[in-house]
């Protein structure tokens, strides 16, 4: 995908997620990635939505009304998709130019869906551990999958730099698009002192971190720490 990253799990019937689904206005490219990787949208278990922001969330209402994918999210994120709670509103904090046309279009761009099943983190959904990592979004969740030491981490943790995401590298969430940042640090460290091992990471944006992942994570943490402190 152009704008953020789409995953797709394959554990066999009942456990065929997409993990995330990218902007509304990429549909093409994700179905004709489904095709290119010999599935219909109807194999699909559901949709796994990492948070609800617009490049993420963006086509699951068309996955749910057209094919009738369930749709799954945490319950504080749910509650936005369904337009129960008004989404936070970004604020461009930093003054970078891109990071505030990105922060003024998603202010202005609702994405609605039916949440069918609300995670609050700590269940398994197929193969996949769900954990709340709250800060870039109130409902921003990771997803672990155990079998492949692979960390799916949304926004909450990023392999390229945004807001433009041309520098490939690990990195926190960009702080004009998190509700906190220092919560979304805060959630990290709570997740790496489970000690869960995961050696891959599958980030919303960026290319896959393969091998390392964890060190890196925890290397990023303890950097952020100082300069924090410094």
């Amino acid at each position: 995908m152009l704008v953020s990253n789409v995953f797709v799990l394959d554990g066999g019937p009942g456990d065929r997620f997409v993990i995330d689904c990218g902007h509304r206005l990429e549909r093409r490219t994700l179905l004709a990635g489904l095709r290119n990787l010999g599935f219909s949208p109807r194999d699909l278990t559901g949709v796994l939505l990492t948070h609800h922001h617009s490049d993420h969330a963006g086509n699951a209402g068309f996955l749910r009304s057209e094919f009738g994918i369930p749709v799954f999210a945490h319950e504080a994120d749910a509650a936005v998709l369904e337009g129960k709670t008004a989404a936070p509103a970004m604020v461009s904090r930093t003054g970078d130019p891109f990071a505030r046309l990105f922060v003024a279009i998603e202010n202005r761009t609702a994405t609605r869906v039916i949440v069918d099943r609300a995670l609050v983190g700590g269940e398994t959904v197929g193969s996949l551990e769900v954990h709340h990592a709250p800060g870039h979004t109130r409902g921003s969740l990771l997803f672990r999958h155990a079998g492949t030491r692979s960390l799916l981490s949304g926004d909450a943790l990023l392999a390229a730099v945004p807001p433009l995401t041309i520098v490939q590298k690990m990195c926190l969430p960009h702080p004009d698009y998190a509700v906190s940042l220092e919560q979304a640090v805060g959630s990290l460290r709570a997740f790496c002192r489970t000690g869960l091992p995961f050696e891959h990471l599958l980030a919303g944006h960026g290319r896959p971190i393969v091998g390392g992942a964890r060190a890196q994570t925890e290397a990023l943490l303890a950097s952020h720490s100082r300069a924090r402190d410094a």
